[in-house]
This record gives structure tokens, sequence and C-alpha cells, in this order.
């Protein structure tokens, strides 16, 4: 009787032991030099397709983040999205093309909306490519759909144009979710715009496992680093030098502040550091009351993911002196979107 009470016990501790290991697994692990828990809060990787596209076919078109990331198209109202076509069901398609895009704004992210676009693709090919764009804009609409110096996600889907769209006009999805932050009006917004740019761009290039080209190690402080580093006051070798921008003058933050920070302005491209961790915000959603992040060397890798607030975290939270001087001056008629022209 005792022997077998024994080997129930047994069984049930092994049980409970690999349910802790299968919830630890799903909620993510990060680490600036190896792998460490969310420290009892949430950690999720944000989601990379979207639940309503995902039996639709997955196409051979890709984001063109080279183009995305110029200045020249960092609008306030409106983002271009740049895309390189292979697929040749796209490319042989009659008649127009239309982006379905179904995108949120991280900071309010339980209310996405849809919106179709029209596509403009190039007359010919450059290279393996066939290069295009489109615009997500809310000029026919009385409540802009894109705010200043936000971020924000788009799961993309092209149809046929038709007279009316629908799953009979869908041609396929795109395989990634596309993230893009809008300018802001201040200097240091437009800097916040350019930083966080430089990150998506890197990640998609992972996810796509390209070479980018882009010199760093694969430490999620020195990944800060090299995203701030060809802006900010006191770099080295366009490495960010945190010690000159947060101290005695300008102090950092708790975490227990950023739903203040995060309420009363932008927080993209802002700096966590927590224990054996380090990585940037991105937006705070104050509904959920959880952050979206980038974070570099996430599992060896680099990574967008979804994090509850703690106040154990330091927070280096940008201001414009931290922005060197003569960087991000406005370009009239080129930050705001219904200025420029295509």
């Amino acid at each position: 009787m005792l022997r077998r009470m024994l080997s129930s016990f047994l069984v049930l501790v092994t049980f409970l032991l690999l349910t802790a290991d299968q919830a630890h697994a799903r909620r993510g692990r990060g680490g600036g030099g190896g792998n460490s828990s969310s420290s009892g809060g949430m950690l999720e990787i944000a989601p990379s397709s979207d639940g309503g596209s995902a039996n639709i076919r997955a196409l051979e078109v890709y984001y063109n983040y080279n183009r995305a990331n110029d200045q020249k198209v960092a609008f306030t109202d409106k983002a271009r999205v740049f895309l390189a076509v292979r697929d040749q069901q796209i490319l042989s398609t009659q008649g127009s093309l239309v982006a379905e895009v179904r995108i949120a704004d991280l900071s309010n992210y339980g209310h996405p909306q849809v919106r179709y676009f029209p596509v403009s693709l190039d007359s010919a090919p450059d290279g393996n490519y066939t290069y295009g764009s489109f615009d997500v804009t809310s000029e026919s609409e009385k409540q802009p759909l894109l705010q200043p110096a936000k971020v924000y996600r788009m799961f993309v889907t092209l149809h046929r144009k038709g007279e009316k769209q629908g799953p009979e006009t869908a041609l396929g999805r795109i395989a990634s979710p596309y993230y893009v932050a809008t300018a802001g009006d201040s200097r240091v917004d437009r800097a916040r715009q350019q930083i966080v740019m430089r990150t998506f761009r890197e990640f998609y290039y992972r996810k796509q496992g390209w070479n980018s080209g882009e010199n760093y190690s694969m430490d999620c402080h020195a990944y800060y680093m090299w995203a701030t580093g060809f802006c900010t006051v006191g770099a080295q070798n366009e490495r960010t030098q945190l010690e000159r921008l947060f101290g005695s003058d300008v102090p950092y933050n708790s975490g227990s502040q950023i739903p203040q920070l995060g309420t009363a302005g932008p927080i993209h491209g802002d700096y966590v550091r927590k224990p054996g961790h380090s990585f940037m915000l991105l937006a705070y959603d104050p509904q959920l009351r959880h952050v979206w992040t980038m974070e570099g060397n996430f599992n060896s890798t680099v990574e967008v993911a979804i994090r509850s607030v703690s106040s154990d975290w330091t927070v280096g939270h940008l201001r414009d002196e931290h922005i060197r001087k003569g960087m991000f001056p406005r370009l009239r008629g080129l930050v705001q979107g219904k200025m420029a022209g295509r």
C-alpha cells in the first residue's frame, strides 16, 4: 500500500514539473548573455501571424525596409509600405491590386482596424524583384487612422481589385507582420522614429534569414547601444554611452513610472534594464497594462515581445537633450504626409 502511494506521489510530482516547464516555455525566455525567466511577470513573443488569414497562402512578397527607413518618408499622418515582389501570381494578375491591412496601434492593441489601399507596382523588375508600394492613410476619414509619434503593427493580404474585396479576391498574405513608427513634430520624436525603424529592419532581416550587414555583438545591451548610437550625445563609434545620457542631471525612472510616461507621450526608443537583461520599449497599452518591447539576444535572436510592467525595472527616458545637435532638422513638406508627394 505504501509503495503504491509513493508511486502515485512521484507520478503527480513529475506531472506538475512537466506542466511548469511547458508553461515557462510558452512564456518565452530572454537574456543578456543567456536565457532568464521573466521574473514572475508575463512575457510573450509577439504574434507573428494573423489568425484571420492563417489559411491563405503566403506570398513571395517582402517588405523593403531599406526604403521605408528613409527620413523622407517619415510621415506624421500616414505610412508608406514598400514592397519587393517575386510572386508570379501577383506579377501576372490582370488589373489593379489592393492591400487589405489589419492595423493595430500598439498602445491600443485590442482594437485593430481593417482598411483597403491601392497598390502600385513598378512597370519593370529590378534584378530579382519588382518593387512597389502603398500608403496607409486616413485622408478620406474623419478620424485619423494614424497619429504622430506612434508605433503600429500591420498584417497585409493582397487582393485583386473587385467590386467588393473578400475571400474570393484574396491572392495571398505577406507572411510577416509589418512594424512601423510615425514621425512627430519634435526633434526627439523624429529621433525615436528613426531609432525604432532601424530595429524593425533588423528584426525583419533576422526573420527572413538575411544578412543585414550591421556589426554588433549578439547582446541585449549592445543591441540598444547600436540602435541609438547614430544620434545620441556622447556616442563613441556610433554606440550610445548610457552614462552620458542618464545620471544625476537626467536620472533614470523606475518601471512603475512607465504608465505615466507612456500616457504622457511617446516611449518608443526608451531603454529598460532589469536583472540579467535589457531591452527597448515600443509602446505601453493602458488597457492591457503591458508594454511592447524590442529585444536583442532574445534566445540568440531579435524579437518583439510583450511584457507586464515591473517596478524593479530601471528606465532611461529619451529627451531632446539626449539627441545630438544638428540631427533631425524639420524638413518642410517631407515630414507631414499630406504635404509630400509620392
